[in-house]
């Protein structure tokens, strides 16, 4: 392999840990959390989340940036040269990309509709919108082929603008984007709250009913741990690969899951007061940010322009993790292809944007894939399923085929550390257990 095909090394343990920030910090946050924790009850759901992604999600982003770390190649790679070139491991390297693959390829058409709605909101067409108006509205906007193809290009197009610089290109864009999408959610959160009041938000987030959890909730959890933290699809095993030795690994997935939670948290503080203000009800994950939220902002002082700080806010988040989603992709096409990283980002994010199409065209625009409900299943089967397993491969593969030595090594921990115990418990047995537990209850086995 030429090694002038790969990224490069991070700058600094900073710039590491706002990547890992900004990987983990996106639409999964704003987008998806405060959706599927209204779905499934509130406190309940919060806290079955709390758990998963401390004692699955956070052991599983360690182990797979320890695997890049040692590995020090593109997904597909790694698992084959630490595995002893072991075909099951080689495959789970595909599986990871082919994820993170159908992951981007969603996301990117949600994506696509920041951009639209900021657009719109600058140009004052998103004043007009009544709650009788703005649902037909979103469901033209969305059903137009014409549009959605190209807000998903662009979009696409603004993905590879950054990430064809490689590492240094990565690391200046999560710079300027985390502290402005913190600011940005702090800033509409504080309106939220002035306006509605944040009390039956807190109520509905920290009171834990135990009868509402269910298998479907808590595998939702799980999986939601995954998508959020970027894990199960390779993402964070080419992060590490470009990690220096000598910096900690256990310090920087602590960051990128304390900040991505308070984001997460702050997100549903921002939406709920609206929400339970106004006595409304959420009908579709994909439309919540768009509609329901859209009329509220226009009833604000200065609604126009608070509407397009947010949904500028929504599109930094997207971007932060679209340009980590497609690296594995095009770290995988660059090294095992030996071709320049210019052209393998292209190629990559060729791939995405046409798979991408069928997402984009399922929500009205073709008769089939909408039928089909192409975008609701691929979401579905990679967020809950692909990455889900892509987590219990990480997990099986760093508790039990990788040598003591190099965990140890890759942690910086004695084998008797508090950590290193928790750690390894939870990929050994916590992590894996739940989450076959959880598929099998989904499925109706159990």
């Amino acid at each position: 392999m030429d090694e002038s095909n790969r990224s490069g090394q991070w700058q600094s343990s900073f710039g590491f840990i706002i990547a890992c920030v900004g990987s983990a910090v996106g639409l999964g946050n704003l987008w998806k959390f405060p959706y599927i924790t209204y779905e499934n009850g509130g406190g309940a759901f919060v806290l079955v989340y709390l758990i998963a992604i401390s004692m699955v999600g956070l052991p599983i982003l360690v182990a797979e940036i320890m695997i890049g770390r040692h590995g020090r190649h593109n997904v597909f790679a790694s698992y084959k040269i630490l595995s002893g070139n072991k075909w099951f491991w080689k495959f789970v390297g595909i599986f990871s990309i082919l994820t993170s693959i159908a992951v981007l390829s969603f996301y990117l058409v949600v994506a696509g509709w920041s951009l639209s709605y900021f657009f719109n909101s600058i140009s004052g067409n998103l004043l007009s919108q009544t709650k009788e108006t703005v649902d037909p509205y979103f469901g033209e906007f969305v059903g137009s082929g014409v549009k959605q193809i190209l807000y998903h290009t662009l979009f696409t197009l603004l993905t590879v603008w950054i990430v064809i610089r490689g590492t240094s290109g990565i690391e200046r864009a999560v710079k300027f984007l985390m502290p402005l999408l913190f600011l940005f959610v702090l800033i509409i959160m504080i309106i939220s709250i002035s306006n509605f009041g944040g009390k039956s938000a807190f109520d509905f987030l920290f009171s834990f009913d135990l009868s509402k959890i269910t298998a479907h909730g808590a595998l939702q959890a799980v999986g939601h741990a995954f998508f959020t933290l970027s894990i199960g699809m390779g993402i964070m095993i080419i992060y590490g690969s470009y990690l220096p030795n000598g910096k900690s690994i256990i310090r920087a997935s602590l960051w990128a899951v304390f900040f991505d939670t308070l984001i997460a948290i702050m997100a549903c503080f921002m939406m709920y007061p609206i929400i339970f203000g106004n006595n409304l009800n959420l009908s579709a994950s994909t439309s919540m940010l768009f509609t329901t939220l859209t009329v509220q902002f226009n009833s604000l002082p200065g609604g126009q322009y608070i509407s397009a700080i947010f949904y500028l806010l929504v599109a930094f988040a997207a971007l932060s993790s679209t340009i980590s989603m497609i690296e594995p992709l095009v770290s995988y096409v660059a090294e095992e292809y030996n071709v320049k990283r210019k052209k393998a980002t292209f190629t990559g994010a060729f791939i995405v944007w046409g798979l991408g199409l069928f997402s984009a065209l399922s929500l009205g625009a073709n008769p089939v894939l909408t039928h089909f409900k192409f975008f609701d299943k691929i979401d579905f089967l990679a967020s809950n399923w692909g990455l889900t397993l892509g987590g219990l491969f990480v997990a099986t593969f760093a508790g039990y085929v990788l040598p003591k030595k190099v965990r140890l090594e890759e942690l910086g921990l004695k084998d008797n550390s508090l950590f290193y115990k928790f750690w390894l418990f939870c990929v050994r047995f916590f992590a894996p257990l739940m989450i076959i537990f959880i598929m099998l209850s989904e499925l109706g086995i159990l």
